[in-house]
């Protein structure tokens, strides 16, 4: 996930001088901590600021309601980088893309240190990675914010494979791809920035076959229900006082994964920048983050009117920003991330499946993202 629209980036070569201070800066002297995670915890990536190398990654255990704060650099002795953007786990590795740092870390789950690395400059196309998806135990996918490739890589080896063209025009600077959703062997990945096209990739030949044309721009989160249908939810472009793009009205989608059929295109009511998807563990509740969070049934023909979580709000009454959100796939609870200000340290609220606060803790800036172990 990125920062607001109006904090976008505008200097690719940054992402060169961030990389190296992201793999080279050790916290001098600092001693590297010993930890033991529990069997069951729950990761929280926190993005930082852009151009602050600031980003860190938090430990919950549900059991205990402990949580352990910037993790990666204790455990470490090295800063996790330049705008964490996100997080996944497969066996005991959990692999986290760091986008402006330019690298992706694959980390014990258990120790927390690192087994190995992916930079940029190991690759031939990868620049600014942003989700990560595996095919195999030695095969994953990874998107970028600029290139218009998306990396095949080794994650047993952290090595790099080949590039998929992904055949998108230059706009303004970005050739986006973002998440990724696999059906069959067909994978979607959604053109974000400046766009409004999902593309399918043939994942046994590793090219792009199909795209699917959107009514509304910047398609930002995906996720596949039960009955294979993908909902796809876009945040409307941006309008700003010295510039414009698209109308700013997010729209939901429901698609026909068999098909690329578009079956249901909700305009949203409100125009939050931030808008996210979950579903519960069997797939058949939607949860979107849209200012607040609301649920709905795969079945519903619309999205509520009224919210099923409200965000928070400060001493002024201004509505706090909900940054990312997470459904634990063995108890269906859901994890809400707070950016607050954007400026502070965020707040991560931890809920049951209906909709009852159990606990909440602070983390790092701007947590956008969780890995449930």
């Amino acid at each position: 996930m990125s920062l607001p629209r109006r904090l976008h980036w505008t200097c690719k070569l940054l992402v060169a001088v961030v990389l190296l201070v992201a793999c080279s800066n050790s916290d001098s002297g600092a001693e590297e901590e010993q930890f033991e995670a529990s069997e069951q915890g729950v990761f929280v990536l926190c993005e930082g600021n852009f151009n602050a190398g600031n980003a860190s990654l938090s430990y919950y255990n549900p059991q205990t309601r402990e949580v352990q704060n910037a993790i990666f650099r204790r455990a470490n002795d090295r800063r996790l980088g330049d705008t964490g953007q996100s997080i996944c786990l497969h066996d005991s590795t959990a692999y986290i893309a760091v986008e402006n740092s330019g690298i992706i870390w694959a980390i014990d789950t258990r120790t927390f240190r690192v087994r190995g690395q992916l930079t940029a400059g190991q690759t031939q196309h990868m620049s600014n990675p942003r989700y990560i998806h595996f095919l195999s135990d030695t095969k994953a996918y990874v998107t970028d914010l600029y290139a218009p490739f998306i990396t095949i890589f080794n994650p047993q080896r952290m090595t790099y494979t080949a590039s998929i063209s992904t055949l998108q025009p230059d706009a303004y600077g970005y050739s986006s791809t973002e998440q990724l959703v696999q059906y069959g062997s067909e994978v979607f990945t959604n053109c974000w920035s400046y766009s409004n096209k999902l593309l399918v990739v043939d994942s046994e030949r590793d090219v792009v076959k199909d795209s699917i044309l959107l009514s509304s721009w910047q398609p930002k989160s995906m996720v596949l229900d039960a009955r294979g249908k993908l909902w796809v939810v876009t945040d409307g472009g941006y309008a700003t006082d010295e510039d414009s793009f698209s109308d700013n009205i997010p729209h939901l989608y429901r698609i026909d994964a068999a098909t690329h059929h578009i079956e249901l295109d909700q305009a949203l009511d409100t125009d939050e920048s931030s808008v996210q998807l979950a579903t519960n563990p069997d797939g058949t509740v939607l949860y979107l983050i849209n200012n607040d969070v609301y649920q709905m049934a795969i079945t519903d023909a619309h999205l509520p009117v009224r919210p099923f979580i409200t965000a928070e709000r400060n001493e002024r009454g201004l509505r706090h920003k909900l940054y990312g959100i997470g459904v634990d796939p063995h108890t269906g609870e859901l994890y809400v991330a707070d950016a607050v200000d954007y400026s502070q340290s965020g707040v991560v609220r931890r809920y049951t499946a209906d909709g009852t606060l159990i606990d909440q803790f602070r983390v790092g800036i701007n947590p956008n993202g969780f890995a449930f172990k």
